[in-house]
């Protein structure tokens, strides 16, 4: 096949510009490597997209996939270190081979065909345990040293959108200049007679507002300079309609995705209204050419509580939202009745696989995983990124449950030893 092409897709992963990315995420179209199945199977089974397709229209498949994904039920850097020390094979060091080491599925992804962004020049030096990172934007980030290990919150001291000076000049920096249409031959080339789903990564709106300004600032700028915002925002439409509305139009992706991260432990950072004034806009858009293209499913990758957020998604065309975190108390089953036809993905509280915590995989995994069966169209997984505590042991023993809750145990998908 076409090598893989390599590219810099605008503010794909906010959390990998720091450094704490785990595996790596959709920002390249890659292949999933299909189920190793040791069994005997006696009825033609479906494939990939197949069983996708009928999870996403709330239709029985053959058994319920386990969908894995960037921050999606796949272990940040220092867990995948952890893991390896454990007993997991050296060769797992990718999506890929862990989903096919575990008997996951996963999706293939392309992004955006903008490339020559001049890019935003950083420096890093050390102070202590610290290491200090600064931008020519003038933000500066406090960090642990070897934090993409370690896992813990960075000290963001300064953001590099503070007023409309600071944005026009970080905006010029982020912007791609040319679009390189090679990607989007080797893409066509590679997505042929494709047999798993495909993902197009669409942005996102006032959540990357917040990245670049700050929390406090973002949410101030609402209200003081809402004309900021919107342009901010609309910034960011514009390179959709530019460098990748075209990549949806020549792929026909199934699934259409964006990243907001703009909830919080009790609900969203931002009013419905201001949700309906500011991002209604981008994501109607988006899902106008998505829709038109095929994609059945929508979704947005966002922290928090959503039980507010799946409504208002609903009405600007989306039917997803990822990874439903259980400390916040998301409920599918309560939030299917105010969105019938909503697709959730994730919802299995992630601390069960940290070492030590075997004694709450039946008490949690299970009731969750068969509430979200009993109602369908739920990719069950857990609810983020594995932590750095994740332990090899326990996640065996959440992945041989999985199997068999899901349907798949007598096919002994992928290579991990079976825990009971």
């Amino acid at each position: 096949s076409s090598p893989v092409p390599k590219l810099d897709v605008v503010g794909s992963n906010p959390i990998a510009r720091f450094g704490r990315a785990g595996l790596a995420g959709p920002a390249l179209l890659h292949r999933g490597i299909s189920h190793q199945s040791h069994g005997v199977v006696d009825w033609p089974p479906m494939n990939e997209l197949e069983r996708f397709k009928a999870v996403v229209r709330l239709e029985q498949p053959d058994y319920w996939p386990l969908l894995a994904a960037h921050a999606l039920g796949t272990p940040h850097a220092g867990g995948l270190v952890k893991l390896h020390q454990e007993g997991l094979p050296e060769w797992v060091v990718d999506t890929d081979t862990w989903c096919r080491y575990w008997g996951e599925a996963t999706y293939d992804s392309a992004g955006s065909i903008g490339v020559d962004a001049p890019g935003v020049r950083c420096e890093a030096r050390t102070e202590g345990e610290f290491e200090i990172l600064e931008c020519e934007t003038g933000a500066r980030v406090r960090q642990v040293r070897n934090n993409d290990l370690v896992y813990s919150m960075p000290d963001f001291q300064e953001f590099h959108v503070r007023d409309r000076a600071s944005w026009e000049r970080y905006r010029d920096l982020i912007t791609p200049t040319r679009k390189d249409t090679s990607l989007l031959d080797a893409w066509r080339a590679q997505c042929r007679d494709r047999t798993r789903p495909l993902n197009v990564f669409c942005g996102g709106t006032w959540g990357f507002v917040r990245e670049d300004m700050g929390p406090e600032r973002a949410l101030l700028a609402l209200h003081d300079e809402p004309e900021l915002v919107r342009e901010m925002i609309e910034h960011r439409l514009w390179i959709q309609e530019q460098y990748v509305f075209p990549v949806i139009e020549a792929l026909r992706p199934e699934i259409v995705t964006t990243w907001e991260d703009f909830c919080f432990n009790h609900g969203m950072l931002i009013s419905p209204a201001a949700f309906r004034e500011f991002c209604g806009p981008y994501y109607r858009r988006v899902a106008d050419v998505a829709r038109d293209c095929g994609a059945e499913l929508l979704f947005v990758d966002s922290d928090g509580k959503v039980d507010e957020f799946v409504v208002l998604l609903g009405e600007v065309g989306f039917n997803g939202l990822m990874p439903m975190e259980q400390v916040c108390g998301n409920d599918p089953v309560a939030y299917r009745e105010r969105a019938p036809g909503f697709v959730f993905l994730g919802g299995i509280e992630k601390e069960i696989a940290s070492t030590g915590n075997s004694h709450r995989i039946e008490s949690e995994l299970v009731p969750a995983v068969e509430r979200m069966l009993s109602i369908g169209g739920c990719f069950p997984m857990f609810d983020h990124g594995l932590s750095t505590n994740v332990g090899f042991e326990e996640h065996c023993r959440c992945m041989t449950r999985l199997h068999k809750l899901c349907g798949s145990a007598s096919l002994n998908l992928g290579e991990f030893p079976r825990r009971l």
